[in-house]
């Protein structure tokens, strides 16, 4: 049984397919205008609507219009007096699911609202079935996209962890990568790659032998011209990726020592030539190390940090992504609370 809306002006008409439509077991609604029929459709819900081309005031082509933009699961049958191949086909361009002329036999209409029935269903269910598709590969690419993170993150600990740092130093400047990025007004895709990208700018530590990265004393200079060697390093593991995320990873180890004067490290970069993602994560970097505890010394206070960073806006930072973050303390510190490093002891450093 469905639910039949008959839209004609003439009662005779109307008469007839009310009764087809009883005797087929469907409940049918009549009115004689488009305006009675946005008031019937308003009320109720239907199935099947049988209108007639030719009405007071206003064309059946306007109402089917209507019908099939608003989106509604509601099959149109038009009817007419004129059998015009190109008002039929102009009817079924709009959405029109059959096109009956007067005067009709009833095994047409019966057969027309059976089809239009059966179109319907169909409809229906091939757009719950692309729907559940749909939501299937989102949920799916959610779960790779969480598993590619997870593994970004555990492999940059790793390289954390040879250098007396926690995973929750990466997790704090890949946050704060993120706060200077959408703060500079970068699309939020590129926001959230370089959040995901950005615990990979020290990946290259993990070919620093330990004997240099874990010593227990200042390194020399020729020690601490092998350290360095690591924002190469890092970037020879991940460049040459098709994925994005590792080729911005590759960039952010490659550049995130450089300065913006200049005088940074491993190529001298300057200016607009370092790329952007390394500007952001040098700015994260330094401030999380200075506002967070580490084997030789306590976090300095925020605002000693601050003034020493200022002084460097310009030479060692890229001034507009300084600002963006020190305009941003506040959340910058909630970022910091949030993933606070557990007690370590502190050891002193030898001259």
């Amino acid at each position: 049984m469905a639910r039949i809306l008959i839209v004609d002006d003439e009662p005779s008409v109307c008469e007839a397919l009310r009764r087809l439509v009883a005797n087929e077991g469907h409940l049918a609604s009549v009115t004689g205008d488009t305006a009675e029929a946005r008031a019937e459709l308003s009320s109720g819900s239907f199935e099947v609507i049988l209108c007639d081309v030719n009405l007071p005031g206003e064309s059946g082509m306007e109402l089917v219009h209507e019908v099939v933009a608003s989106g509604t699961d509601v099959a149109v049958l038009m009817v007419s007096g004129a059998d015009d191949p190109k008002l039929a086909e102009t009817a079924l361009a709009l959405g029109a699911y059959g096109y009956i002329v007067k005067p009709f036999r009833d095994t047409e209409v019966n057969i027309g609202i059976a089809n239009a029935l059966r179109r319907r269903r169909l409809e229906i269910e091939n757009r719950a079935h692309r729907e559940r598709l749909e939501q299937l590969v989102a949920e799916r690419t959610s779960e790779l996209d969480r598993s590619r993170e997870e593994t970004i993150h555990r492999l940059a600990a790793a390289a954390e962890l040879r250098d007396h740092e926690t995973g929750q130093h990466i997790e704090r400047v890949s946050r704060c990568s993120e706060l200077i990025a959408r703060r500079l007004g970068l699309p939020h895709d590129q926001c959230e790659l370089i959040r995901i990208a950005s615990p990979l700018h020290d990946i290259g530590k993990i070919a620093i032998p330990d004997h240099i990265l874990r010593k227990p004393a200042a390194l020399s200079a020729e020690e601490r011209r092998v350290v360095e060697t690591h924002t190469e390093l890092g970037h020879t593991m991940l460049a040459g990726s098709r994925e994005p995320l590792l080729q911005l990873g590759a960039e952010i180890a490659w550049t995130h020592h450089e300065r913006f004067d200049g005088g940074g490290y491993p190529r001298q970069l300057a200016g607009d030539a370092i790329p952007l993602a390394g500007r952001i994560v040098a700015v994260a970097d330094v401030f999380d190390a200075l506002v967070s505890d580490r084997v030789y010394r306590l976090a300095l206070p925020v605002e000693e940090v601050v003034a020493a960073m200022r002084a460097e806006s310009g030479a060692q930072f890229d001034p507009e992504a300084l600002e963006a973050l020190l305009t941003a303390i506040p959340e910058a510190l909630a970022i910091r609370e949030r993933f606070r490093d557990e007690r370590i002891n502190l050891r002193l450093v030898s001259p």
